[in-house]
């Protein structure tokens, strides 16, 4: 098995870096514009826009850019940093069942002295290791730039961010994994995981703005995962976390459990 986690390590390693290059030097370009941005007369631009609009950006609307946080927040965090993210861990699941059985070498795989449970843990330890050390890179840009652009961020509201975010990827990684020992193509795992967490994030969206489904907001997994709040208070909501946890035990133990039953 730890050779199985070490020869993947070696295979993504060059993808983690290009994904974690890519979001740093977004980071920095984000960052970079704040002091800018801060400038700008936020309270005249709100005035001309339709109220659902503004409902849009959360509780305190547009209102919020004045912070580095909430500025932050809704320009990176709240999607574009998930999207990239989640689609290594769809490409990442996606390999791991479905990719093999497309590329006819699961048969190979499996007749290695690894059993499949082991076989399948290995590959999401790869995972989520490497998820992890992608948000931690991103958190640790987002203080060094923060400074050297004198709009700094909170320690603890960085490692309550890291925290949430890592969880939230974990669940993300546990839908893409069960869904690939269901699927038998990588493209399906990764287009349906993609697709699920569109929707997930434009339901939230819609939760704001449209009043007869506002308590509806729950539903979605985003709800767990507030970059705004987490970077301003700092304080890790323990019920958000272990639901985070338990969505992502639950497609982990779940696809073990198809794949050791499924017939190749």
């Amino acid at each position: 098995m730890l050779n199985i986690i070490i020869q993947k390590f070696k295979e993504q390693r060059v993808s983690v870096f290009i994904y974690t290059g890519a979001l740093i030097g977004y980071t920095l370009l984000m960052v970079s514009m704040f002091p800018s941005i801060k400038k700008m007369d936020i309270e005249a631009m709100t005035k001309g826009m339709p109220e659902q609009f503004v409902k849009f950006f959360g509780e305190e609307g547009m209102a919020s850019y004045n912070t580095i946080e909430g500025y932050i927040s809704m320009e990176f965090l709240s999607f574009f940093f998930i999207l990239i993210l989640t689609f290594y861990i769809g490409s990442s699941a996606g390999s791991t069942i479905a990719g093999q059985i497309e590329k006819r070498t699961i048969d190979f795989n499996l007749s290695q002295p690894v059993s499949r449970t082991k076989s399948l843990l290995a590959e999401g330890i790869v995972a989520i290791v490497y998820s992890t050390l992608i948000i931690i890179a991103c958190s640790l840009a987002m203080f060094l730039f923060g400074i050297m652009f004198d709009s700094h961020f909170k320690i603890s509201g960085l490692t309550a961010f890291a925290t949430i975010a890592t969880l939230f990827m974990w669940s993300i990684f546990g839908m893409a994994i069960f869904l690939s020992s269901i699927f038998k193509s990588k493209s399906a795992v990764m287009l349906t995981t993609f697709g699920i967490t569109l929707f997930m994030y434009v339901f939230l969206s819609l939760t704001r703005m449209v009043d007869k489904i506002k308590d509806f907001d729950k539903l979605s997994i985003f709800y767990l995962y507030d970059p705004q709040k987490l970077l301003k208070s700092g304080e890790v909501n323990l019920n958000h976390a272990a639901i985070l946890l338990a969505i992502f035990a639950i497609g982990l133990i779940g696809s073990i459990i198809i794949f050791n039953k499924k017939d190749l």
